[in-house]
């Protein structure tokens, strides 16, 4: 069946998906039909009934400005870790939060974040993804250095 959202419906990449039980959370992204990265944070729920399945999507107020960031999971539990992403297209996102996802929902807090080495900080861009509970790989391109 088809499901259509306004609430989704202007276009948004390079978000943050996290899931549990019946609920999808969509943190962040860019959106493409103003080109900006707005503090966005939407809970997608589906209820499976016998029939057709009853979908809601709702937008809530404890969103972020990012995009294109790492998540990692640190456990068992719905615990994560964000790591960097943007915030603009040319400006990194040099921070960490923790989310948890609990029965009565998302909760995001700030973490203290790495020491960024220069060549992290200074790199027009980066690359990563979980590599694991609890760890990330991160990496920059050399731009014009031999490897």
């Amino acid at each position: 069946s088809l499901h259509i959202f306004p609430e989704l419906s202007f276009g948004q990449s390079f978000h943050l998906a996290l899931a549990r039980e019946d609920c999808v959370y969509f943190l962040g992204g860019h959106s493409l039909s103003s080109d900006s990265r707005p503090p966005r944070l939407f809970r997608l729920r589906v209820q499976l009934l016998q029939g057709s399945p009853l979908l809601s999507c709702e937008s809530l107020d404890t969103g972020m400005s990012i995009s294109s960031a790492i998540i990692t999971r640190t456990g068992p539990t719905h615990k994560y870790i964000i790591l960097g992403g943007y915030q603009l297209d040319s400006q990194k996102r040099l921070e960490c939060n923790t989310v948890t996802l609990d029965e009565k929902g998302i909760h995001i807090e700030h973490l203290e974040s790495p020491i960024w080495i220069p060549d992290i900080i200074h790199s027009c861009s980066w690359f990563g993804g979980s590599a694991g509970e609890g760890s990330i790989l991160l990496g920059v391109p050399t731009e014009g250095r031999p490897s």
